[in-house]
């Protein structure tokens, strides 16, 4: 008898080699174990993943040698078991299995051949199955059954993912969000994007929805993620700033309805109701209401090529579906894109919309570096050029019903109507193109009487941002807001970014400023105090205009509505305006009064019930929205359904007459228990007499209840009514929308009013500082400034003042010269800030200051390259310096900052040399602040009489001749030339080792005498060779300068 060996029983789960029988003749390959992933989701909605994978090999477990005295017959398991078995080494002896061994590789060979079929895929209407592992061990399987179940080909969905995946296949460029119940589910590829943002779980199932891989036929339903219905617009901001487009499909029937008009047994009815992106996300958030301040617009854009130099004839226009704003211009820019990048900065679109191929590859690399710089999740969507020719005549149904804005539009340009019709097109799927419908929405971006800052500009003065990173503190938009409405700010913004050119209207401003702050009433300071708790006016007026308004901020903002409206009339048109010396006031008042007394907002708030408009978790927030009496809407379809549910209350009464009368209690009454109505109560005892057609809902030890078949039927029709009660409330709510959009122009001229008093007295708040004074405006190009400050280092740190004269007539031109750090760059900053804030009307820190009206500020600051476009430094510096040279004129101040310093010193003294000698002979009266390192430079100020040297104030100290000095920065302007740039005190600030300083003294001590020297001998060569001349009555002054060049 051969030796034997029994396999004893694990505490753990089954030896792997019991399911098979082994081979001589082939080589074992242990099979790999599936991937697991392990997921975690909190309750609270703060989700956390965890993946576990485990992707070692299973090690092969050799199995014992035992003696089997059972034989199987059936040919089929023969093969069956070949099929299944292990190749082996010759090392390894025979082993013959047992019955249970064979019983059990059977069962899960059968399970096996069922899964891994031909199409791979499991049958019809049949669950993933249990994986074996989950068999304890005294679990015995039973014997296979002969013949195998016949698979489909491909698996079966059920119905809610085939409606699913049909919805899904129209909408293939969105992620779509479904509603199923109380939870909205993301599904396929879909779960797959938001699983990974979110970190939320990830049920496995097919991925692919059309092309289904071998991986997805192991599963008969679709992967999907879900998030909970209430913290929905909460997960959908966080996708939406992805830059992802979301579709939310919503059930569009409820179980009530649906149980009378349809098959219970048939899908509730989904459709897609709503399409986000970030742009045209304008959803109210109360909770976040005071944190978003962006613009968010969208933008078109169409080229036309001027010439074979990358000149380009551009028309763009954008709105911002926000507020419906629309802005439109047309402009011919050159390579470097200069103005297109100044319209970006001020637009800031996060979304495009082009034609395919249409866009030159240098506007292209424009908006790339835009989106480098703000974010990275701008969409950009380019349409098929092969539409461009129905884009072009797009407009001409779309205008026909309205004459003012067809003959708006038909004054405008094909390419300007090309992309309004773009954005209409693209806007209609977000039900947001109403817009365009008003003409008063429309403005060019160029305005007469306001000054454009250009893109460096922008960001060399810091307007919007800090350079540092590029947030909103130490800019001039975060020293100057103390607005108090979200409306307000975005148009602050606007004023400071187009500063007034028309000296008549700064006044104005300047005397509506003084007016606030030597007469703030009681009735301006009651309108501020209004405005510091009021919603987002604007963006509620534009929802209203969708018709996405909700109900409780509707009410909202007819109450502060109402407010303002309460608060003008109580005062009064007499009080108001006599009580104002400002013209500017009294114009923007007068407005508002004749508007509150059109409108009269107080008809439309008394038809909403408050109590139940602003509780928008009770049933009644909609039932009972409106005060049907005062209502004049009409109001039809709830009056029906009102009597019709009225009815079926009247049957539940007699329904319980008969039930009394049944069990001989007359006074008894229904009862509500877990929020079930309509219930018969009866005591446990008396159950035995209940009808068998009764039907028992719910009960205690003492009592049951219970609803006859009668009653059942009375519920089911009064929910139904109930469901169209509510949808007639939808209705009448709806109607009621639409008849107050008919005030849109009236309300969105109020707001406007409200953002400028907003505006107004947040630059009061900023005048009202310490040694803030009001500048003189006069016709002459003039800066005279005393004691002037940097208005933003001076909230951050303690700033050294300084004064400023500067004139077309006597002195045009600053070159300023001095230590590194020694505070050059904030000088000249400091003098173009005050002139924005003087010309936005804001008083300036200053004693005093006199100051001509300019009409653009060009800046060249800075030196970086830019590795998006390709661009060195040096072409950076030279493309801003020839912007400044295309835009520069009379009425301008131009700053520049170390021109020539990204090139060789030689090239870098001769071009900027050569630059400023231009700017002082083509441009007669703009004013030049001019800061170099090079000290040559300052020598043009023999050739020019206008030009003036100057350099920061400092104190050197030097222990002995050979040191290096130590320098003390005073950061005050003083006339002369600094002739050493102390480029080592700034390495000594840097904590630069001692030795390399000193070091780098002597280096360069010896190569000033070496330069200073050849300088020298060249001077001398140059006169002998003009002394002749000199003899003979020529080149006087020629030999002057020469002199004057010794050392």
């Amino acid at each position: 008898m051969k030796n034997s060996r029994t396999p004893t029983k694990s505490k753990g789960q089954p030896s792997i080699s019991r399911f098979f029988k082994s081979s001589p003749k082939k080589q074992s390959t242990p099979p790999q174990q599936q991937n697991v992933q392990t997921i975690n989701i909190d309750d609270d909605g703060d989700d956390q993943i965890v993946e576990i994978i485990n992707n070692d090999d299973i090690n092969e477990i050799k199995p014992s040698t035992v003696k089997t005295e059972v034989e199987i017959p059936n040919e089929i398991n023969i093969e069956r078991k070949k099929q299944f078995q292990y190749e082996k080494t010759t090392d390894i002896p025979i082993i013959n299995p047992t019955t249970e061994q064979i019983l059990l590789r059977e069962s899960l060979k059968e399970k096996l051949s069922q899964k891994f079929s031909t199409n791979n895929n499991p049958p019809n209407g049949v669950e993933e199955s249990q994986p074996q592992s989950d068999l304890e061990d005294d679990q015995t399987p039973q014997p296979p059954p002969k013949k195998k179940q016949k698979t489909s080909k491909q698996s079966k969905l059920t119905p809610l993912d085939q409606q699913v995946k049909d919805l899904k296949l129209l909408h293939l460029d969105k992620i779509l969000a479904i509603q199923v119940g109380y939870k909205y589910k993301f599904y396929c590829e879909d779960a797959v994007k938001v699983h990974k943002i979110l970190n939320i779980m990830l049920v496995p199932g097919k991925i692919n929805i059309i092309d289904e891989s071998p991986t997805d036929k192991l599963y008969n339903k679709l992967a999907y993620c879900s998030i909970p219905e209430p913290r929905l617009h909460i997960h959908l901001q966080r996708l939406l700033d992805r830059g992802l487009k979301i579709g939310i499909v919503d059930q569009i029937e409820t179980s009530a309805i649906k149980s009378v008009e349809s098959k219970n047994s048939a899908l509730f009815k989904r459709r897609l109701s709503n399409v986000f992106t970030k742009s045209t996300y304008i959803e109210y958030d109360e909770v976040n209401q005071e944190k978003d301040k962006n613009i968010n617009s969208l933008l078109s854009i169409v080229e036309e090529s001027v010439d074979q130099n990358d000149n380009v004839l551009i028309t763009l226009v954008s709105i911002q579906p926000l507020t419906g704003e629309i802005i439109y211009d047309t402009f011919q820019d050159d390579f470097l894109r200069n103005e297109l990048e100044t319209r970006l900065l001020h637009m800031e679109p996060i979304e495009f919309i082009y034609f395919e191929n249409d866009i030159s590859e240098l506007t292209e690399s424009c908006f790339q570096k835009f989106i480098s710089i703000n974010s990275s999740n701008i969409r950009i969507n380019k349409i098929p050029i092969l539409k461009k020719k129905f884009f072009e005549s797009y407009l001409n149904d779309y205008v026909l019903d309205n004459p003012k804005l067809f003959e708006f539009i038909s004054e405008q340009s094909k390419e300007f109507q090309t992309c309004c019709s773009l954005l209409i097109d693209y806007l209609k799927e977000f039900q947001l193109d109403s817009s365009f419908k008003i003409v008063t929405n429309y403005s060019n971006f160029i305005q007469k009487n306001h000054m454009i800052l250009n893109s460096n500009s922008l960001t060399n003065l810091e307007i919007f941002i800090n350079s540092t990173n590029n947030e909103q503190f130490g800019s001039l938009l975060w020293l100057m807001d103390h607005t108090r409405t979200k409306f307000g700010y975005r148009l602050l913004r606007k004023w400071i970014s187009n500063p007034l050119i028309d000296r008549e209207q700064i006044e104005k401003r300047f005397d509506a400023v003084e007016n606030i702050q030597s007469n703030f009433n009681h009735f301006l300071e009651n309108l501020a105090n209004l405005l510091k708790n009021s919603p987002d006016l604007e963006k509620i007026l534009n929802r209203l205009h969708y018709g996405k308004v909700k109900r409780k901020e509707l009410y909202i903002f007819l109450f502060k509505f109402e407010e303002i409206s309460k608060l003008i009339i109580k005062f009064g048109k007499f009080e108001i305006l006599n009580n104002l010396k400002s013209s500017y006031l009294k114009q923007l008042f007068t407005q508002l009064i004749e508007i509150s007394e059109s409108l009269k907002i107080s008809n439309y708030v008394s038809m909403i019930n408050s109590p139940n408009a602003m509780d928008d978790h009770n049933d009644d927030h909609i039932l009972k929205y409106f005060n049907l009496n005062t209502l004049k809407i009409n109001q039809d379809e709830i009056i029906t359904q009102d009597i019709e549910i009225s009815n079926i209350k009247d049957e539940f009464q007699k329904e319980l007459q008969n039930v009394r009368d049944f069990l001989k209690r007359p006074s008894m009454d229904y009862v509500t228990s877990s929020r079930e109505p309509y219930l018969v109560e009866i005591r446990a005892g008396l159950s035995r007499i209940v009808p068998k057609d009764w039907v028992k809902i719910n009960g205690s030890k003492l009592v049951s209840r219970y609803r006859t078949p009668q009653i059942i039927k009375l519920m089911k029709l009064l929910e139904y009514h109930m469901e169209l009660y509510l949808k007639a409330c939808h209705s009448v709510f709806q109607r009621f929308v639409q008849d107050l959009d008919k005030n849109y122009t009236e309300l969105n001229q109020f707001i406007k009013i409200l953002a400028q008093y907003d505006c107004l007295l947040s630059i009061t708040t900023t005048s009202s500082s310490l040694n803030y004074s009001r500048p003189k405006f006069v016709d002459e190009q003039i800066i005279q400034i005393q004691n002037g400050r940097n208005p933003i280092i001076e909230q951050l740190n303690t700033y050294v003042p300084n004064d400023i004269d500067m004139n077309s007539s006597q002195s045009r031109c600053f070159i300023i010269t001095g230590p590194n750090m020694g505070g050059k760059s904030s000088y000249v900053k400091k003098v173009a800030l005050l002139i924005i804030m003087a010309q936005c009307g804001c008083f300036i820190p200053c004693e005093s200051a006199t100051l001509g009206v300019f009409n653009s500020i060009l800046t060249r600051m800075g030196s970086k390259d830019d590795l998006i476009k390709g661009e060195s430094t040096f072409f950076i510096e030279m493309s801003q310096i020839l912007n400044v040279i295309q835009n520069c004129h009379g009425k301008s101040l131009i700053i520049l900052d170390e021109v020539g310093r990204g090139t060789g010193t030689i090239d870098g003294i001769s071009i900027a040399s050569s630059i400023l000698q231009y700017l002082m002979t083509e441009t007669e009266k703009s004013l030049i602040l001019f800061i170099t390192h090079f000290p040559s430079i300052c020598k043009l100020s023999k050739k020019f009489s206008k030009i003036k040297n100057f350099h920061m104030g400092y104190i050197e100290e030097k222990k002995t001749e050979n040191d290096w000095p130590k320098v003390t920065f005073l950061y005050n302007l003083v006339p002369g030339i600094a002739k050493n740039s102390y480029g080592l005190n700034v390495a000594k600030l840097a904590s630069i080792n001692d030795e390399i300083i000193h070091n780098a003294f002597e280096i360069s001590r010896k190569r000033q005498q070496q330069v200073e020297s050849a300088q020298n001998l060249a001077n001398e060569r140059k006169l002998v060779e003009l002394f002749p001349k000199v003899l003979k009555g020529d080149k006087i002054e020629e030999i002057c300068d020469v002199i004057d060049d010794f050392d």
